[in-house]
C-alpha cells in the first residue's frame, strides 16, 4: 500500500466493524480477523471504548477483490467439471 492509496481511504467516510462486516458480507468476527491480520486498518477512536473505526473506501475495495475472487473461482470450478 502506499501513501497515495493510504491519503485517498483516509479523505473518505469511516464504518464501524459491524457496518464492514454488513459490506464484506461476512461476520464481525471476521473482519475482526481481518484487522490482526492486517488486510484491514482498523483503530480506536477512544482507546478505552471498545468501538473500532475502519476507513470504508479501503472496506468496499476489499469487497471489489473478494467478489473478484469469488468469480475466477467459480469460472475455474465451472470449466474444471463443466457443471453449466
Amino acid at each position: 500500500m502506499d501513501d497515495k492509496t493510504l491519503k485517498h481511504w483516509a479523505s473518505g467516510p469511516l464504518c464501524t466493524i459491524t457496518q464492514a462486516a454488513a459490506l464484506l458480507g461476512v461476520s464481525s468476527q471476521t473482519v475482526r480477523r481481518m484487522v490482526m491480520h492486517g488486510s484491514l486498518i482498523a483503530w480506536r477512536p477512544n482507546p478505552a471504548g471498545r468501538k473500532w473505526l475502519l476507513y470504508r473506501r479501503q472496506v468496499e475495495a476489499m469487497a471489489v477483490t473478494l467478489q473478484r475472487r469469488a468469480i475466477r473461482q467459480a469460472r475455474l470450478l465451472q470449466s474444471t467439471f463443466d457443471f453449466f
